[in-house]
């Protein structure tokens, strides 16, 4: 078990220190790598109409990502959730691999970080989660993404989405890159 989280880590370390990852099959004229910092509102698209906005429902956002073709996207996320209830924080890092250019679409694998007021903190097991979004290029190197994602607690219910679609599962993030 402590094996998988230090494959994660180790994922995450070799994307976000040196700010891209090496391909075997790599394409050198659209090789970008980019660094940015968005949002997650964790409120279901079945609850939107009867909840006001609330910061409690925010993750903060850091990550970076690595375009080493036209087409594919590897995106490393560390997420953090403010305290709530008997919660101090969590910490979640994520990676997903993206397919498309300006609209988007891709799966992903998260682990969390739970460290309770009590001062006791566990691993979760890995969740996982399908993403789709698209880009809206603003000035200069910069780009917004805007985010849809579906999450699963087991890979084996990826057929329930087609099957058995559940509007609470899916949740919307927003964030800015910088490309260099």
């Amino acid at each position: 078990m402590k094996r998988k989280y230090l494959i994660a880590v180790l994922l995450m370390v070799t994307v976000l220190l040196p700010g891209r990852v090496c391909f075997a099959i790599r394409s050198s004229q659209h090789d970008r790598t980019a660094i940015g910092a968005g949002v997650h509102y964790h409120v279901a698209l079945t609850q939107f109409e009867d909840t006001e906005f609330d910061d409690a429902y925010l993750g903060y956002l850091i990550g970076a990502k690595s375009e080493p073709n036209n087409l594919w996207t590897v995106e490393a996320i560390l997420e953090y959730y403010p305290s709530q209830e008997d919660i101090s924080y969590i910490l979640a890092p994520r990676l997903s691999l993206l397919y498309g250019h300006g609209f988007y679409f891709g799966t992903g694998i998260e682990w969390k970080y739970v460290e309770l007021e009590s001062g006791e903190s566990s691993w979760s097991d890995e969740a996982y989660l399908f993403q789709a979004g698209f880009e809206v290029p603003l000035s200069g190197d910069n780009v917004l993404n805007i985010d849809a994602y579906y999450g699963l607690d087991k890979l084996s219910d990826t057929f329930e989405i087609i099957t058995d679609f559940d509007s609470d599962r899916v949740t919307f993030g927003v964030k800015l890159y910088h490309y260099f």
